[in-house]
Formats: structure tokens, sequence, C-alpha cells
């Protein structure tokens, strides 16, 4: 099964490139103080679960930054 951000080899840099970038970007949100209680879907949460879930997207976005940079950075 060749998936869309895979290339003919199976290589999956393209799949793993696209999740830094969505991680280095979350992490800049987090970075310059981004309101994330004024999203519609985290006003539906509350407080708590809200400022949880966002807490554990900040956290999975710098380990993915931390496990899988490297790796990329240097193939």
């Amino acid at each position: 099964m060749n998936f869309i951000l895979t290339d003919s080899q199976g290589n999956e840099q393209y799949l793993i490139f696209a999740c830094l970038i969505l991680a280095v970007f979350r992490i800049y949100l987090e970075v310059i103080g981004f309101n994330f209680m004024s999203l519609p879907l985290t006003q539906r949460l509350g407080q708590k679960g809200a400022t949880s879930v966002h807490q554990m997207g900040f956290y999975l976005s710098v380990g993915y930054l931390l496990l899988f940079g490297p790796q990329f950075f240097l193939t």
C-alpha cells in the first residue's frame, strides 16, 4: 500500500517532515503566547480539560521534535 506522503520505495521521510513542521508550528504557537482558550473546540472542553489537552499536545510536540528531528536532519 503506497501512502500519499511516501515515495515509491516506501520511505516515510515526507511524512516525518510533515509531522516535524506541525510540531514546530505547535511549539511556535506556545512560544508566542497564543491563547488556545479562544478556539471553538477548546471552549467546549472547559478550562481544566482544555488545559490538560493542550499541555499534552505541547509535550508530544516537543518529544516528537527531540526524537525525530535529529534523525531526519542527519540522514
